[in-house]
Order: structure tokens, then sequence, then C-alpha cells
């Protein structure tokens, strides 16, 4: 099953995307595996720990880190490169915290609701036809 385009707003603007992050990194942390790559010899004497420097690494080199990182950049740069009264609809609309009802965001924005709805309904196919939606795996409007 694809990923729709209102998951995928809906994740940007209730900040479920950068959580996901955050929490794929604390859980790398925190699943740090003892290895013993002295295999066959004794004990390692001086070996240096550099534990930040191997965290970034692990951090970095993360596919889901990498795959959500995506995800949120593109929608980012997508949200750049629009009228700013539109990204203000859409994080009323798909904000899971605010998540207003259509005719209190036609209020607010001084609009009707069918307008508010055809905008919104606008830039998801822009974004969908975009090249920004590309790196965002099965994507479906």
């Amino acid at each position: 099953m694809g990923y729709t385009v209102d998951q995928l707003f809906t994740d940007y603007f209730s900040g479920t995307i950068e959580k996901q992050i955050a929490w794929r990194r604390f859980e790398l942390r925190f699943d740090n595996p003892v290895r013993d790559e002295n295999i066959g010899g004794g004990k390692k004497q001086n070996e240096i720990s550099r534990q930040l420097e191997n965290q970034i690494i692990r951090e970095d080199a993360d596919p889901e880190i990498i795959k959500l990182t995506i995800r949120y950049e593109s929608v980012k740069q997508f949200m750049q490169t629009i009228d700013q009264q539109i990204v203000t609809i859409l994080d009323y609309h798909y904000d899971e915290q605010k998540h207003y009802v259509w005719p209190k965001i036609a209020q607010m924005m001084y609009k009707s609701k069918s307008q508010c709805i055809r905008d919104v309904q606008h830039i998801k196919e822009k974004y969908y036809n975009s090249h920004w939606s590309r790196p965002v795996e099965n994507l479906t409007l």
C-alpha cells in the first residue's frame, strides 16, 4: 500500500516525522551491540573509544533515518515554494492538534469553504506531480 500525500502532510504538519527521526536516533544510541572484532586474539589493550564519532556514523548510515529525513526535507522544500497563506491552510487542516474543521479554516482565512478545499486539493496535486515527491517511495494521491 502506498503512502498518500494526505498522510505525508499530516505527518509533516503534526511533527510526526521529526518525532520518528528523534526516536530512531534514541534507539540507535541505546541499541549498541558489543562486538568483539578481535577474534582469536588476546584482550585489546590500546583501543581508542570514539563513541560520539561511531554514533554519528551509525545515524548517518541508518536507512530508516535516511528515509524519514528525505520525507521531511522534501515536504519542507516544497512548502518554501508555495504561498504562505496556503501553507497556513495546510497547517490548520493537517496538524492533528489543531485540526480545524473547514468552516473554521475558511473563517480564519477569509475565504469560502469550497475555495479552501480547492486550494488544498490543488496543492496536493502540485506536490504529487512535482520533483519533490519523487524521493518519497510509493506515493499515491
